[in-house]
């Protein structure tokens, strides 16, 4: 193996003897050694015993440098890279309590040779410390680069400035929140990053990470650890003790051969952050549960449950998901407070709900959009003890105590009496699913992180879809328009009706000559207002087909809330290939690219939007090349997705 290697020694000889023996065994050739000096005389004895272990390994160590003095993990690390990417263009670095497998190599010098040339790749990670995480490559992308076993490029390493001169730029621009979506993910990164430029931890790596964030860096990470971490004990800078969420398995991984999509992986992201949290091992993704779901045939038995059959985003993956699945083969009945279609599968719920559920005896019930209306949820938590159950969270509902819409996140505008009444509520919804037997799934990590601080449980991640329509023969009434399209557009709480209109005249003044349409479709009242130029275009709801029409025909679409999770006109809009701008509230921001995630605005800001709106069109007129939107998950994979959560539920 003849890509050159770094190897970061302080004064464990021991544990420094264990990975050059490592090394020398799969083949490695040019290993390079940079030492951090010793703080004390204790520390020169152990530090002159590592330098006399390297000694031993003379015929693969090909140059050595060591330090006078104590630099620090920051200083030391970082003048040891710097001097490993003047002898060399590429290479892998490694530390001293790092033991990697064969697999490690191979992977790196694939990666390294795929995307050399590809600035938007940092670096590689050999290790994953989720252990086994199944991808669709073997291999996946993230913002978080893991510094247990790397490698990256002479280039990129230059590129980074340990100091971050951009730092407060991309803070007071949101970056964080935007990257991560409104999530105290986001906060956790940004203030490790403060504690890290302001010296309170002395290191290098989340500078590096928060590197990759402002420059929007992707690191390479392997679906399967490559990397065992030999250094868990007293001797330690930082990893004294092993957490339980690190997975110590070390697996061998076939290299894959097929590129995957250049899209960080915001799963694999929260579950990082939330097996943190809760100290545990990461619970299966939603790859796993994917090929579960492709891997038998025999039919299941599904109760649906949801508020109606046909509505919004919630009902219609619901209706779309229940049908589908009879389709496959399997016995779905949906049941409903109102039925409004004429499908002989869909079922009104009965006032004795559970007597009609336990007759029909499913397999799983599967419950959507429930906000204690129809069926309680002290009701369903009694009821999932009899049968298995599965909850969508298609919002924030039981985040909350809100009586009947989730709308209102946290109590501290509330007066007291009603702060008292929602807080209670709160705590009765905590007390329901604490006894419950329910697995909770939801569309975005926002809302998974959410529901963990809530309930202390992590929510698994089933992505939202739609079903692509077919184009209508809508007559289009603008040639040059934005589009919006939300029900009841104008009284809806959840969006940013006002702001958008007021933001869309604001832009126009700028925009003169060049000014656009604003068509909104959803509205109460069907109007045109003509304002300088420009039309602002109110049209009633539509169905899915004519809706389809207008993305097709719009420059882009506009997602204005005040409160969304994943909402489906995203997902509409980018299966037409059309960016979107949109507000940086719930889990809006992690369903953007990355462009559209510097057309971010800030909810409720009139002159934000104004501002963002101002830029998109001018790139738009520029011909500056946007490239093409990657196709949102597939409703086929959604369903594959939850018939892996049914049988998962039925065999164990």
């Amino acid at each position: 193996m003849n890509t050159p290697v770094l190897l970061l020694v302080y004064n464990r000889p021991d544990k420094t003897r264990r990975v050059l023996e490592r090394l020398a065994e799969l083949g490695v050739s040019k290993i390079y050694v940079s030492g951090d000096g010793p703080k004390n005389r204790l520390d020169s004895i152990m530090v002159e015993n590592v330098k006399s272990v390297i000694e031993d390994f003379h015929s693969i160590v090909i140059d050595t440098q060591f330090s006078n003095q104590n630099l620090g993990c920051k200083n030391g690390v970082i003048k040891g890279i710097d001097w490993f990417f003047k002898n060399v263009e590429e290479g892998i670095v490694l530390e001293d309590d790092c033991l990697p497998n064969q697999s490690f190599f191979r992977f790196c010098k694939r990666f390294l040779t795929d995307y050399r040339e590809e600035k938007t790749v940092s670096m590689i990670s050999g290790h994953n410390p989720l252990g086994n995480w199944p991808s669709e490559n073997d291999y996946f992308f993230s913002r978080i680069g893991h510094l247990w076993g790397w490698a990256t490029w002479k280039n990129r390493w230059q590129g980074f400035n340990p100091n971050l001169p951009n730092f407060q730029r991309f803070m007071e621009a949101k970056g964080f929140e935007k990257a991560f979506g409104p999530t105290t993910l986001a906060k956790n990164r940004l203030d490790l990053s403060i504690a890290a430029l302001s010296g309170e931890i002395d290191t290098w790596d989340y500078q590096w990470n928060t590197h990759l964030l402002i420059s929007g860096g992707l690191a390479v990470l392997p679906s399967k650890n490559m990397i065992e971490n030999i250094g868990f004990d007293a001797a330690a800078s930082h990893t004294i003790n092993k957490s339980n969420w690190i997975s110590s398995e070390v697996f061998e991984l076939d290299i894959p051969q097929t590129k995957a999509v250049l899209l960080p992986s915001r799963e694999y992201e929260m579950d990082l952050y939330l097996a943190q949290r809760a100290d545990k091992p990461a619970n299966k993704n939603s790859t796993s549960f994917h090929q579960i779901g492709q891997q038998e045939n025999s039919a299941i038995k599904i109760a649906i449950v949801n508020s109606t059959d046909v509505g919004g985003g919630a009902e219609k993956l619901a209706l779309e998901l229940h049908q589908r699945l009879i389709d496959k083969g399997h016995d779905s009945r949906l049941f409903v407070s109102t039925k409004k279609s004429n499908l002989s599968s869909v079922n009104e719920l009965e006032k004795n709900w559970q007597q009609q559920i336990t007759a029909y005896n499913p397999d799983v019930i599967h419950v959507h959009n429930l906000h204690g209306r129809e069926i309680s949820i002290t009701e369903l938590a009694k009821f999932s003890h009899q049968y298995k159950t599965l909850f969508t969270l298609h919002d924030s509902w039981l985040t909350t105590g809100s009586i009947n819409h989730p709308f209102i996140l946290s109590p501290l505008d509330l007066d007291f009496l009603s702060q008292k009444q929602w807080k209670s509520e709160l705590r009765n919804r905590v007390k329901s699913i604490s006894d419950a037997q329910i697995r909770f799934t939801a569309p975005s990590q926002w809302l998974r992180e959410r529901f963990f601080k809530s309930h202390t449980i992590r929510a698994y991640f089933v992505p939202n879809s739609s079903t692509k329509f077919a184009k209508s023969t809508e007559e289009i009434n603008s040639n040059r328009f934005a589009l919006f399209v939300a029900n009841r557009a104008e009284s809806n709480p959840y969006k940013d009706f006002e702001t958008l209109r007021l933001g869309w005249e604001m832009a126009n003044e700028q925009l003169k000559e060049q000014g656009i349409d604003l068509v909104c479709i959803g509205c109460s009242e069907e109007q045109t207002i003509q304002i300088g130029n420009n039309r602002f275009i109110c049209l009633h709801r539509m169905d899915s087909e004519s809706i389809s029409a207008y993305l097709d025909n719009c420059l882009f679409a506009i997602q204005a809330s005040k409160q969304d999770n994943a909402p489906l006109g995203i997902i509409e809009a980018h299966q037409a290939n059309k960016k979107v701008l949109a507000s940086l509230v719930g889990g809006i921001p992690e369903m953007l690219d990355n462009e559209e995630q510097s057309w971010i605005y800030q909810s409720e800001d009139v002159k934000d939007l104004g501002r963002q709106l101002l830029k998109v069109v001018k790139l738009i007129d520029a011909n500056i090349e946007i490239y093409k939107v990657t196709s949102p998950t597939s409703f086929s994979e959604i369903v594959d997705m939850y018939l892996g959560h049914y049988r998962d539920l039925v065999n164990g």
